[in-house]
């Protein structure tokens, strides 16, 4: 298969606004640090910062952390409550030809808009486009992690779930969700809403990533879905449902099927959790969730530190 050319960036191409929706929840300290880091953005052009509070009062003092070009813009989340309502909220209330998404805690490096806006600028046939990322363990050190590919197709995304993709580093066209739609809010307590709306994306038009590493991903705060296994797995059932392409591709069948199993596990969901190990290992005995949901299917063994000595040995599991 021949490699795909790299377009050469335009010069000439005008800087377009670019819209930047950040979803909160009761955390200003961090919010504030990341949103710092949008508005040193070293991109020419126009940045909209809207921040929305889910199920909070907006903080109308954000506003002074706005600078020439960078106005930050507070609203409330006016639909469902949780991370896809909020979403919605701030992309409708946004006025940007491309979108960017960031969470309350992220990190942007000051070229991270700027390249790709060039990257959707000379590749018209991109919806999206991700990044390389670093992840900030705490203790355990740093992980940088360079996208892969310039282009990931919807086969790579039913069997891995990308971690340059991640909802931080995601900048989209305006016009993509006129294609493919908001982000789905009956998605169960909001998890994996970037990856479904990447999964339904890949289907209709192309998803691609600048491959150099431009945000900081952190991994040393709490998650919202940290120690709510069984909502996890609630959401991967749901998705599994929603996307039935996983069923004919038997390694990410597998993977999902795997995830499902460690998350009931996980919740003392253990014999249940054993049950969908079993079938994820009979698509593919590979499976390193499942491996780890029979473990834990026992007693004595604590879910969190199986999962991060597993981690520390790879990669990652995604």
């Amino acid at each position: 298969m021949t490699a795909r050319p790299e377009p050469a960036p335009d010069q000439g191409l005008p800087a377009p606004m670019v819209s930047v929706v950040v979803p909160t929840r009761g955390r200003p300290a961090l919010l504030a640090e990341t949103l710092r880091t949008i508005t040193a953005q070293d991109y020419e052009g126009e940045l909209e910062v809207v921040v929305v509070h889910d199920r909070e009062a907006a903080d109308p003092a954000l506003g002074l952390l706005s600078l020439p070009g960078r106005e930050v813009v507070p609203i409330v989340n006016t639909r469902t409550g949780g991370l896809c309502g909020a979403r919605n909220t701030g992309l409708l209330a946004s006025r940007g030809v491309f979108v960017a998404s960031c969470d309350d805690d992220d990190l942007w490096h000051p070229d991270k808009v700027r390249l790709q806006v060039e990257r959707l600028q000379t590749d018209p046939d991109l919806l999206a486009v991700g990044a390389g990322i670093r992840l900030l363990m705490g203790e355990r050190g740093e992980v940088e992690w360079p996208a892969r590919e310039r282009v990931v197709t919807h086969e790579r995304l039913l069997g891995n779930r990308v971690k340059e993709l991640h909802s931080s580093t995601l900048m989209m066209r305006r016009s993509s969700f006129d294609e493919v739609g908001l982000y789905d809010e009956d998605l169960p307590h909001g998890y994996g809403e970037d990856y479904d709306w990447l999964l339904r994306a890949s289907r209709v038009g192309e998803v691609g990533a600048v491959q150099e590493i431009l945000a900081d991903i952190r991994k040393d705060v709490p998650s919202w879905f940290r120690d709510r296994s069984l909502n996890t797995a609630t959401a991967l059932e749901y998705l599994l449902d929603k996307h039935p392409d996983f069923c004919e591709r038997r390694r990410g069948h597998a993977r999902i099927l795997g995830q499902i199993a460690y998350a009931r596990a996980a919740g003392g969901q253990r014999a249940r959790g054993a049950v969908m190990a079993g079938r994820a290992l009979r698509r593919y005995p590979a499976t390193p969730h499942a491996w780890l949901a029979l473990a834990i299917a026992g007693p004595g063994v604590e879910p969190q530190r199986m999962l991060a000595a597993a981690r520390r040995l790879g990669r990652g599991l995604s």
